[in-house]
């Protein structure tokens, strides 16, 4: 990787330089920034290998610290010239007055740093859009959610290579008191950044064929957040790039279930989970109804590209909810076509239906667990392991289908218009008795057809039968720490800890590295065709259970070198180690690696965790004494104090 300095962004290449305005950014003393987390593999060093994250730290110290305040530049140390991009938006949603980026600029060739303080495109008057800044949480949200879904979200995104912390803190109205400040280092090789906004700036001809292909980009990235439950929750002409990327995490969350619900207004029904994909058409339709369409495409033409591309991709990707996978699509023809169809169309439908407690549609509210009527996701991930004993009794997997935390509660959410709440009524709201009993019919024969599905699959493949097993409970496991609750507190909890350097720079980086580790759901099977679930972090380990390809489990202890509790890794390999299942302690085995301690656990029947339905709490012990993981919980007060 060149060096950045005087290298002209690829993006001014590709959307013309006068869509941007040059601007004086000012190098920082390290000693003034802190590098608090760097991703692998983003970069390549310079023999054309991938970056280590301490080499992405080291470049970024070296190249990316910046600012637009010169009083906190080095003193003397000549001036960098950065690319602010100008934007347009007909449709008066994204930009909030502002004339482009009001907190973000293009440096060197692929890098895109956002909270370096306002732009000279931030004319706004309102203080949540034009301050120029960003605070430390908020860079963090949108480090995990990045790299996640950069893998996870078969349509890519714009993966942060590392957050900075300045020494400066911000304010933050919307999260109360005064935070420490945050910048992002985002990549920008191939366009993950040019948005609709910039084409609207450029008000230059775009073809037919380039409109439908994006109409075709944002219906397969609609159908990509279904299948991986993503909420964007405030979409616009800004916040989406023209190859379908999601641009901007403020309101992004993993949901549970895929009920309707929203994070950032209730206004439009377009904001709401499984809905968004109408405001894409928007989207599409200021597009096509612009001065850049000269060539006349249809809004009809643009929806019809849109929706073609996502029933396919829904199609596809439905596959991997299976276990099935989506490269194993000729799998999936052991059902007439019309027949799996109806799966995907009854799954889609079915999953959207919930309770009338509209307060729980907002994903930090303490109910909103209750909200979906059926879980699709838990049932995905734990059918297919009874499967594996025989047949399931019909009532037995309804019940396993229905969200087990479901209530027929009625209420009002604070800022929901009565159109939106009769609009989910006329449409997805659980209305009665008759109406439960209609949609648990119809349910039924989506698991019957669901089971042909997999009989037939199994009949053709007997011998992967367990890997699809595996397979479907890795990949339907709830992104816990990408939920709204516990995900932000947990990322509070741990920036006071640093901010009160109960943690260090390496140990806390190392956290943000597992969040993203447990969030991700793509199957990565070990040496020994393992692959790891349902991990709980805490400040000095993780737990954890290892699936394996013949239907077993092995519960799993990770321990961390950290400052709160040092030990001795030697020490501690060399020593007795039990893990207690259901009263009884059982010998564990450890493997060292680095700086870390794996205590892991006798093979259990992977039944056992679908019999329990929850992730269980085994007790570990070394030397006859209890092993005391330590908690990561936010106190009251926010993590600076002015």
């Amino acid at each position: 990787m060149k060096e950045p300095a005087g290298v002209l962004p690829a993006a001014c290449k590709r959307l013309g330089e006068a869509t941007f305005v040059a601007m004086a950014a000012f190098p920082v003393d390290p000693g003034q920034c802190h590098v608090v987390f760097a991703r692998s593999g983003l970069l390549e060093n310079a023999y054309g290998k991938a970056m280590t994250a301490d080499e992405a730290k080291e470049f970024v110290e070296k190249h990316l610290l910046l600012t637009f305040d010169q009083s906190l530049g080095i003193p003397g140390a000549k001036p960098l010239m950065v690319y602010v991009d100008r934007q347009a938006d007909p449709m008066n949603m994204s930009l909030n007055d502002n004339l482009g980026s009001g907190r973000a600029a293009y440096y060197g060739e692929c890098f895109n740093l956002k909270g370096l303080g306002k732009t000279v495109l931030a004319i706004s008057k309102d203080r949540n859009h034009s301050n120029g800044n960003l605070d430390l949480v908020s860079a963090l949200w949108e480090a995990i959610c990045s790299n996640v879904l950069h893998t996870n979200l078969r349509t890519g995104t714009s993966p942060v290579l590392a957050v900075i912390n300045p020494v400066n803190d911000v304010e933050v109205p919307w999260r109360e008191g005064r935070y420490p400040g945050g910048i992002i280092v985002r990549i920008d090789k191939g366009g993950e950044l040019d948005r609709p906004t910039h084409l609207f700036q450029k008000n230059e001809p775009v073809e037919a064929d380039r409109l439908r292909q994006i109409a075709r980009s944002l219906g397969r990235q609609d159908a990509e957040k279904f299948i991986e439950r993503i909420l964007h929750g405030c979409w616009s002409a800004g916040n989406v790039s023209i190859d379908g990327h999601l641009i901007d995490y403020d309101t992004v969350f993993a949901l549970r279930g895929r009920a309707p619900q929203w994070s950032y207004r209730p206004n439009w029904l377009s904001n709401f989970f499984g809905l968004e994909g109408s405001g894409q058409k928007k989207l599409l339709k200021a597009l096509v109804n612009h001065t850049i369409n000269t060539d006349c495409l249809s809004y009809r033409e643009a929806c019809h590209q849109f929706d073609e591309a996502r029933r396919k991709q829904l199609e596809q990707r439905f596959l991997d909810l299976t276990g099935i996978s989506a490269g194993a699509e000729a799998d999936r023809q052991a059902l007439p076509v019309d027949s799996y169809h109806e799966i995907v169309t009854d799954f889609e439908r079915l999953s959207m239906m919930m309770y009338p407690n509209f307060k729980a549609t907002a994903p930090w509210e303490a109910e909103n667990s209750s909200i979906s009527l059926y879980d699709f996701s838990r049932f995905m991930r734990l059918f297919p392991i009874l499967r594996s004993s025989g047949e399931v009794e019909l009532q037995l997997a309804l019940n396993l289908l229905r969200n087990p935390h479901g209530q027929m509660i009625e209420s009002s959410a604070s800022g929901m218009p009565e159109s939106i709440e009769r609009a989910l009524k006329k449409h997805y709201v659980v209305a009665s008795d008759q109406h439960l009993q209609a949609l648990d019919n119809e349910a039924l024969k989506f698991i019957s057809e669901y089971d042909r599905l997999l009989t037939s699959w199994k009949q053709a493949h007997p011998q992967d039968w367990c890997k699809l097993v595996q397979r479907a409970f890795i990949v339907n496991e709830e992104r816990t720490y990408m939920n709204c609750l516990p995900g932000n507190d947990f990322l509070v909890a741990l920036t006071q800890h640093l901010t009160a350097e109960k943690v260090s720079i390496a140990e806390f980086s190392q956290l943000i590295e597992l969040i993203i580790e447990a969030c991700d759901r793509i199957p990565r099977p070990d040496h020994q065709g393992r692959c790891q679930a349902d991990l709980r972090l805490f400040l000095n380990g993780f737990t954890s259970n290892l699936i394996d390809e013949n239907g077993f489990f092995q519960p799993r202890l990770t321990i961390l070198t950290s400052s709160l509790a040092p030990f001795n890794i030697d020490e501690l390999a060399s020593s007795r180690w039990e893990i207690e299942i259901e009263g009884v302690k059982n010998e564990c085995s450890v493997e060292p690696d680095h700086q870390r301690l794996h205590i892991i656990g006798p093979k259990l029947p992977l039944a056992k965790l679908a019999e329990n339905d929850a992730t269980e709490s085994f007790r570990y012990f070394n030397q006859e004494t209890q092993f005391n993981l330590i908690t990561i919980e936010r106190n009251d007060r926010s993590p600076v104090i002015s």
